[in-house]
């Protein structure tokens, strides 16, 4: 196969008959072409790249299905597996790719092939209303350079339980991008008053990561969300989000973005709370070799 945009052209139209926020289907600039053929002689494929992020060697597919849905799913996991049957896979491996969360069809293939949903992007569109529960007792701010200390000591605390995953590539989630932080401060008899962080900033087509997962436009982007581990279930979370609404309305984004884990069970719950709902999933199975 050497033109696929028939098979875009149909996924694009199938993404957008299954969730109106999907972008048009893009073919990444670089990777080898895996090409698959169906019980009755249709093709389908995946652009598979090849690269090393954070030392591991990650084998990322773009799947090109067309309207094909489960079945081309399966069979471009097919092509994938004989093609690492022919090639050396390194112990410290990935692979890994994003798939439109509401396309119930495909996370059968994707499960049965070991592939595992470490990653959601969640959305949120519009207003929502605000989580009043503790929320009242909890002051949000502004960093400044005094909360140096606090901030290092509260990382210390949340990172270990609220990390997403450490087989994320960092193509999909960049915690080093530009923005503002916000405090989270509520009374403390420890005297640490400093409760949660979060980090904001904006992303749109041309955000690193984002290229072939948004449509146009700019959204609000939640980058880091950390509550003491402390004084969870207080509300913390809650008006951390709150006031990050309130920043993308003065800036007039009326859509927002995060990243979490669909395996953090509490974390889900949290987001699917406050108004996001999933877009994209990302799955892997590490290592490379273990698809099945």
């Amino acid at each position: 196969m050497t033109d696929p945009s028939g098979l875009v052209a149909a996924q694009t139209q199938r993404h957008a008959s299954l969730d109106p926020l999907l972008p048009p289907t893009t073919v990444p600039d670089r990777g080898d072409m895996l090409v698959a053929t169906l019980a009755r002689g249709t093709q389908v494929a995946g652009l598979l790249d090849i690269r090393t992020e954070r030392g591991r060697r990650v084998w990322a597919l773009t799947p090109l299905l067309g309207d094909h849905g489960g079945e081309g799913m399966e069979a471009v996991l097919r092509a994938l597996r004989a093609r690492l049957d022919r090639t050396p896979v390194p112990a410290d491996s990935v692979c890994t790719l994003a798939w439109p969360s509401l396309d119930a069809d495909c996370t059968r293939p994707l499960l049965d092939h070991g592939l595992v949903p470490v990653l959601a992007l969640g959305v949120r569109v519009g207003a929502t209303p605000r989580n009043p529960s503790g929320a009242a007792s909890v002051a949000v701010r502004r960093s400044s350079s005094r909360d140096a200390g606090a901030v290092a000591r509260l990382v210390r605390r949340a990172e270990p339980s609220q990390r997403c995953s450490s087989l994320v590539p960092k193509s999909f989630l960049d915690g080093t991008s530009p923005g503002s932080e916000w405090m989270a401060e509520s009374g403390s008899r420890t005297g640490e008053p400093l409760a949660g962080m979060m980090r904001l900033g904006e992303a749109h087509r041309r955000t690193p990561g984002f290229a072939s997962l948004l449509p146009e436009g700019n959204w609000g982007w939640i980058v880091r969300l950390l509550v003491d581990p402390r004084k969870r279930g207080r509300g913390v979370g809650g008006a951390l989000v709150a006031a990050a609404h309130d920043v993308f309305a003065r800036r007039g984004l009326e859509r927002s973005l995060t990243w979490y884990s669909p395996l953090d069970s509490p974390a889900a719950a949290f987001w699917h709370r406050q108004g996001y709902r999933p877009l994209w999933t990302v799955w892997q199975c590490e290592p490379a070799s273990a698809l099945r």
